[in-house]
């Protein structure tokens, strides 16, 4: 990520009470302590989700029967997608007393209610994402306390895995910063740090569902302004135990051939070829963590997969019963599997990858996978779908950024602040390495599209953000017409490209013609003003030495006007102008102070 506050330009001071740049390391006059409470926890399964309705939270409760386990961890049943409910009893050291506290939990896996003396104290939705809370008024010190956690998990492996602790701060940035704050992430290629992703499935792509189909499509790509293709998975679909008429495309029976539903190995050649001549990179999505059944691994090489206590083959979860869970404690599919990766990248010259579930693979595997892949295309990228801070110190050039997805609904369908949106973004400074980048979206084939999560109206609002936000922005084949309808994975659908908004289309050209243009939208720094502006504008800067872009955005279903004074800005008169570059505001210039009004909906990017 763009570091916010370094760099700053000499002609940009930064006036009290005009423009408030957040994240300024606060230094403490008193050392912060802080207490594990990891180690033995109770926990249960509640497959019937009763817990709330029993009464598992409150301090008369029975704990008899309960099972003991060591946090952190995920629980024992990798196949078990529900409600887990874990159990402590611990005493709050004396040292804690007369300071500000908070309980710290750095993740669980998905969501969780937090439940301190028989009292709900904190609600967290999300997986993998550290979070924090007060408790200084319900902790009792020196006495002993009960923490009753219910985590529900919505799919794959889940429970309370990652450290739990109680903290004293006098600032939140005590509780912010972790870590991973002080590494510093792996090198990012410099194509990516400007590049705009565009995800594409090649059976939805077009009536046809070919190679040819896309290569024919390149122009129009191009002209909308696409600098890298991630080709969802194009390997031949298992058919044991498929699912749907077609399979999904992560149900993968050959980690180094290309399925004939869409053509040929010379067909898949020629779609390289004419994107990298139009200037496109192209990556490949690719499960390395579990393949098809009838993938001749599994008969070859059984101990390549995990295995129960009676050495069945297993589902890495209950629901994902068209994949068998590959064992990376096994040297030999190690081995093949980097091999594998290795013959995409020197046979047809692919750009990069895009790794389905990174998180349930071993790092150490990314870590040597790296490198060797780094021999034969030393810029080659490397997107993990996940979100966790120690990808982008190992070997990951790019993360999901789901945050910043789940903020803009937030504010722009349940009515948060708008000012949540920087302070969700301060978490994530402080949660990632320095320099880290990104991936930022509003929709992929995993979610709902964004014209049904937001609203088409606000489904714009949300994708200016997105595009001016730093980090790299990324669209899902259909996204830039406004398509409202998610394509299935296992069977036959398309994109009605006839039936686009073509007023979508044109933002979204405009959007990416502009990033393409800006030096400071690409890589330049970022300043949030939150000083006198109503609840429901969010208002930022980008800036270089060379260039100034101010972005004005109403989050709000009314009208909403500001000012926003320059004089404060740059701490002097500057008789600067602002040329509007993308946007449809009523906006006036007058004393070094921009006023402007906005229809819901509505944002202007500005250059100063």
């Amino acid at each position: 990520m763009t570091k916010w506050i370094s760099n700053i330009p000499k002609k940009i001071l930064v006036v009290i009470g005009g423009l408030i740049i957040l994240f300024i390391t606060f230094r403490p006059t008193m050392q912060n302590t802080s207490q594990s409470l990891n180690g033995k926890w109770l926990m249960r399964y509640d497959p019937e989700n009763i817990g709330l309705q029993s009464g598992f939270e409150k301090c008369d409760t029975d704990y008899n029967g309960w099972h003991s386990v060591t946090i952190p961890t995920f629980w024992d049943d990798s196949g078990y997608d529900g409600i887990g409910w874990f159990v402590q009893k611990f005493i709050p050291k004396r040292n804690l007393k007369n300071r500000k506290v908070a309980l710290v939990f750095d993740s669980v896996d998905d969501n969780a209610i937090v439940f301190l003396n028989g009292k709900r104290v904190y609600e967290h939705t999300g997986a993998n994402v550290r979070f924090y809370f007060d408790v200084t008024s319900e902790m009792k010190i020196g006495e002993e306390n009960l923490l009753v956690v219910r985590v529900e998990d919505t799919g794959g492996a889940g429970g309370l895995n990652g450290n739990v602790s109680i903290k004293t701060y006098q600032n939140e940035t005590d509780l912010l910063m972790t870590e991973h704050s002080k590494q510093e992430a792996i090198t990012v290629p410099e194509w990516v740090k400007d590049a705009v992703i565009y995800e594409l499935y090649v059976r939805t792509y077009s009536s046809e569902g070919t190679f040819d189909a896309v290569t024919t499509d390149i122009p129009r790509l191009q002209k909308l302004g696409i600098s890298c293709i991630w080709l969802m998975p194009i390997f031949p679909v298992g058919e044991t135990n498929r699912k749907g008429t077609l399979g999904s495309p992560y149900a993968i029976r050959n980690f180094t051939a290309v399925n004939p539903e869409f053509g040929t190995e010379s067909d898949f050649g020629e779609l390289i070829q004419a994107a990298h001549q139009a200037g496109i990179r192209v990556i490949l999505d690719i499960a390395c963590n579990h393949s098809a059944w009838d993938n001749p691994w599994l008969s070859e090489h059984p101990d390549w997969y995990t295995q129960d206590s009676s050495g069945e083959i297993i589902s890495p979860n209950e629901d994902w019963t068209d994949v068998a869970d590959l064992n990376y404690d096994n040297d030999g599919l190690r081995k093949a599997m980097i091999e594998a990766l290795e013959s995409w990248v020197k046979n047809f010259n692919i750009d990069g990858y895009r790794m389905d579930v990174a998180e349930m693979v071993p790092n150490d595997f990314w870590e040597e996978a790296l490198p060797r892949l780094q021999k034969i295309k030393p810029d080659i990228l490397m997107l993990a779908e996940g979100d966790q801070p120690g990808l982008h110190s190992s070997a990951f050039h790019l993360t999901y950024a789901w945050n910043t997805r789940h903020i803009l609904h937030k504010i722009l369908v349940t009515g948060s602040l708008a000012t949540d949106l920087f302070k969700d973004l301060e978490k994530e400074y402080y949660r990632y390495p320095k320099n880290s980048v990104r991936m930022r979206f509003t929709e992929n084939h995993d979610e709902p599209r964004s014209a049904a999560f937001f609203g088409k109206q606000q489904a714009r609002v949300a994708a200016a953000i997105v595009f001016t936000l730093p980090g790299v922005p990324m669209i899902y084949n259909g996204q830039e017409i406004g398509e409202s309808i998610v394509p299935s994975l296992f069977e036959k659908s398309g994109i009605n490209w006839r039936r686009g908004d073509s007023a979508t289309e044109n933002l979204f050209s405009d959007l990416i013609a502009l990033r393409r243009s800006s030096i400071s939208l690409r890589r330049g720094s970022f300043s949030p003003l939150i000083n006198s502006l109503p609840e429901k504008i969010v208002s930022f800067m980008r800036f270089t030495e060379a260039e100034t872009m101010l972005i004005v955005v109403n989050m709000s279903p009314e009208i909403e006007s500001c000012k926003i004074s320059l004089k404060d800005i740059y701490g002097k008169s500057t008789g600067k102008n602002l040329e509007l570059k993308i946007g449809h505001p009523e906006f006036s210039m007058k004393n070094d102070t921009l006023s402007v009004r906005l229809k819901p909906g509505d944002f202007g990017i500005f250059e100063i």
